[in-house]
């Protein structure tokens, strides 16, 4: 049985590919497969300076939703985009809210709904 003549071409270029993939012990890691189905992105997969400004989450980097992961290095490229004093002014203000009781963080969080409805 002869292969089709169109067909050539694509045999050709999946058989280089799996040659390719297997030269250069290409087996995939299971677990980044398993992140990357879920759409989630592997802490390693992050910049060194992501890293940094993400570094409290890293403990619970992977239990966090694909969504919520995607949202936080967002986040920490805009952070990164900011010049040296808006950095320091961020830093600043984040401080000063780990320093308000549960109660003033609920206040300033319910207000701060309001004010993007």
């Amino acid at each position: 049985m002869t292969m089709p003549l169109h067909l050539i071409p694509m045999a050709l270029m999946l058989a280089g590919a799996l040659m390719l993939s297997q030269a250069a012990g290409a087996d995939p890691d299971p677990w980044r497969l398993y992140l990357a189905e879920r759409g989630e992105i592997p802490w390693q997969s992050l910049s060194r300076e992501e890293q940094n400004a993400l570094q409290k989450y890293q403990r619970n980097w992977d239990q966090y939703s694909s969504d919520r992961q995607q949202r936080m290095r967002q986040g920490a490229q805009r952070y990164l985009e900011l010049p040296p004093d808006k950095r320091r002014e961020v830093e600043q203000r984040r401080r000063e809210y780990e320093n308000l009781s549960p109660q003033e963080r609920k206040r300033l969080r319910e207000e701060y709904r309001r004010g993007r409805d």
